[in-house]
């Protein structure tokens, strides 16, 4: 096993804050993603719900 002396301090914190760092950004970018596929589902069904509004309107104006 690996004296606690023979380690650089520095070297090991620095190491710390990039593995940090690194799994931050991993976060980042699946909350990134998980916005925008919600936002992409939210703007699919309105325009898929205003559609068939127009369609339903449509109809009731022709009479019958």
């Amino acid at each position: 096993m690996i004296k606690l002396s023979d380690i650089d301090l520095g070297s090991t914190l620095l190491s710390i804050f990039i593995l940090i760092g690194f799994i931050a950004t991993a976060f980042v970018f699946a909350k990134l993603t998980i916005i925008g596929i919600n936002y992409v589902k939210v703007n699919y069904f309105e325009e898929e719900r205003e559609n068939k509004d127009k369609k339903l309107r449509e109809k009731e104006s022709k009479g019958f």
